[in-house]
């Protein structure tokens, strides 16, 4: 039960963070949009950047429910995922429809006011106004599309039934479940709703030290895989927060960041929301933990330890990707990670403590929003002051430790050995790997490292499902006794975390072309083979 449990949760944890990904590209473009909306450029310039920011926000922002529903049904569907896509789609149609309909039919439709359908417990969803669920629909409705393609797909019905068989039948299945849904939701939604308000009232009345936990918890759980169900809902849910900017509603700390900073003409303080969005932990903690590492290793070991370190921390600053860095002390000593887990929440306490005010994520990023937003808002001249503290307080902290408790952390065992004999191979490659990776991000794996990774799950047959998130590979396998982690670890990678039937190979950059590699790789070898989504039936 507790493996099953696991399962699932990982499951979801992965398929959620699936339409996450491309939200960090839209953030960027409406960060650039902002700028180019600045009052001291020309008209031309400005009606531009006031176009692109409508755009992104309307089509990408402001629908992220259809957009999570799609996502996850596609990524939680084992086979068949593009029918899992399409179902995905017209599963939420068919809910926004029926809900209104049932609405209307027993006199429960919201009238606007003058904040429009605001406080009512409404909302307008591609044009249709229907119980205001927020993402969370999105994600219940691709979670319920997913489990059914998995669980009725294979159906198999007389030859005469043959068109409705499979993904058909659970059409059939889903379009009853989804009404049922619909009506029922406009009855338990409302509670629930006022539930997830006194959470998030709760946490707003932590003040600085909520902030401080979300950063301690953010990176207790990054070992295991778990931090996304930490963050992805704080920054796109009701319990990141809710405001109104320019007379529209918005949910969750990203998603209120983005509104702000497109509309600052109209802002006159930034949403307290945007707390959990300071995070040091991309620039400064990496560099304070590269500087410790080097001063503490042996004076022949360091000119190799910078081969490891400086690539990591590019990584982690240009790129947002920590884990390349954090792996390397992570598998060493806990009270390292623990310390290291205090820090990061303790910049965000301060930074709220202090008043900064602007998101604080890669150094691009960090430019594009700090440009975007008025001193006198943001207080962006704390950005180095801050910073530059919590890079030294990582540095001394670390270097106290690994020197009182002696920690054999990297480049302190011997004159040619970089990190302890249990995880030499696994450093040794990483060392590899991490200079691969800036040089060329996406490069392909060969075919033998391919079958590196099959080998090391215990060959093709013992592999059951292939993922990924924002940088590792995730294999959830048949049988956990055949997995061999000593020779996945010699894979290029920042480490290897071993979850049972669940394992994750932390690569970084360039992980969704290894994911896409991995699979051609497996199907050409007899792998999970299935008819075409296009085949036709006669």
């Amino acid at each position: 039960m507790k493996d099953k449990l696991q399962k699932i949760t990982q499951t979801f944890a992965r398929s959620i963070i699936q339409p996450v990904m491309f939200m960090a590209v839209t953030g960027l473009l409406i960060s650039v949009a902002a700028v180019m909306k600045l009052e001291q450029l020309p008209e031309g310039i400005k009606n531009v950047g006031t176009g692109l920011f409508t755009i992104l926000t309307s089509a990408a922002i402001n629908q992220l429910s259809v957009i999570f529903c799609v996502g996850i049904a596609a990524a939680i569907a084992k086979k068949k995922k593009t029918d899992a896509a399409i179902l995905g789609i017209t599963v939420f149609l068919i809910f926004i429809y029926a809900n209104n309909f049932w609405l209307s039919q027993t006199g429960q439709l919201a009238k606007a006011g003058k904040q429009g359908l605001f406080g009512t417990g409404q909302n307008i969803v591609l044009g249709v106004q229907v119980t205001d669920m927020g993402v969370f629909l999105g994600i219940i409705l691709g979670c319920l599309v997913g489990f059914f393609v998995n669980k009725l797909g294979d159906v198999k019905f007389h030859k005469y039934l043959s068109p409705y068989e499979g993904t058909k039948f659970a059409y059939v299945v889903l379009i009853f479940l989804t009404i049922i849904f619909a009506i029922a939701v406009s009855y338990i939604w409302p509670p629930i709703n006022g539930a997830v308000n006194a959470i998030v009232g709760g946490l707003s009345g932590m003040g600085a030290f909520g902030f401080f936990l979300y950063g301690f918890l953010n990176r207790m759980l990054l070992p295991v895989g778990m931090h996304h169900l930490l963050w992805m809902p704080l920054y796109y849910t009701p319990l990141g927060g809710t405001a109104q900017v320019a007379g529209k509603t918005y949910n969750g700390a990203m998603n209120i960041w983005l509104a702000e900073i497109g509309n600052m003409s109209s802002v006159t303080s930034i949403h307290s929301s945007v707390g959990y969005l300071v995070n040091f932990g991309y620039i400064a903690l990496p560099i304070g933990i590269a500087f410790a590492l080097i001063h503490t290793a042996k004076p022949e070991n360091r000119v190799k330890l910078r081969a490891i370190l400086i690539p990591a921390v590019f990584a982690s600053a240009f790129a947002g990707i920590t884990e390349p860095i954090e792996f390397l002390f992570l598998f060493i000593s806990p009270i390292l990670w623990l310390a290291h887990g205090i820090i990061y929440g303790f910049g965000l306490f301060i930074s709220n403590v202090l008043g900064l005010n602007v998101m604080v994520e890669n150094i691009i990023n960090t430019i594009m929003y700090s440009i975007a937003v008025p001193f006198g808002l943001g207080r962006q001249w704390l950005l180095i002051p801050i910073g530059l503290g919590l890079a030294l307080l990582e540095y001394f902290v670390f270097k106290a430790l690994i020197i009182k408790l002696n920690i054999p952390t990297l480049g302190r065992n011997g004159e040619n050995e970089l990190i302890p004999d249990e995880l030499t191979k696994k450093t040794k490659k990483t060392a590899k790997g991490a200079v691969q990776e800036k040089r060329s991000p996406a490069a392909p794996k060969p075919a033998s490292d391919l079958a590196v990774i099959v080998k090391g799950f215990g060959g093709i047959n013992n592999i059951e499902n292939v993922n990924n998130c924002f940088t590792r590979l995730r294999i959830d396998v048949k049988d956990a006794d055949k997995v061999d982690i000593a020779t996945l670890k010699t894979y290029p990678s920042s480490g290897v975390v071993d979850k049972h039937k669940h394992i994750q190979i932390i690569i970084g950059l360039g992980v969704q072309d290894v994911r896409e590699k991995l699979d051609d790789y497996l199907k050409e070898n007899g792998w999970n083979l299935e008819p075409s989504d296009a085949a036709v039936q006669d």
